[in-house]
């Protein structure tokens, strides 16, 4: 015998979830709001293992969910495409903090 359910849903944004629950987009969140602006390569070289078509993935999608938008930076040769967490991106950096201390003193 099942009863229907009357509970709200406590996670309602569930389209977030299948952003931020891959595998590098946090990783990619967590880098941005600790070291700020980064290009392409400096992300690539602190996510071990990450492939450049995979992280490309990753930026995509975190960009189209508006956490991370791209941003010029002055270069040796001119302006540099880079990364930078959004309001968004660094609310969400905000609230996984705790967790990743959390998960560190385990």
């Amino acid at each position: 015998m099942s009863q229907a359910c009357d509970l709200t849903c406590p996670c309602p944004p569930i389209g977030l979830i299948d952003i931020v629950g891959k595998k590098w987009a946090v990783c990619v969140v967590s880098l941005l709001g600790k070291y700020g602006t980064l290009r392409f390569g400096p992300i690539q070289s602190c996510l071990v293992g990450v492939s450049p078509a995979t992280l490309t993935t990753t930026l995509r999608s975190l960009e189209r969910a508006r956490l991370i938008h791209r941003v010029l930076v002055d270069g040796p040769r001119g302006p540099i495409r880079a990364y930078a967490l959004t309001d968004s991106g660094t609310s969400l950096y905000d609230s996984i903090r705790p967790l990743a201390s959390w998960l560190r003193s385990k």
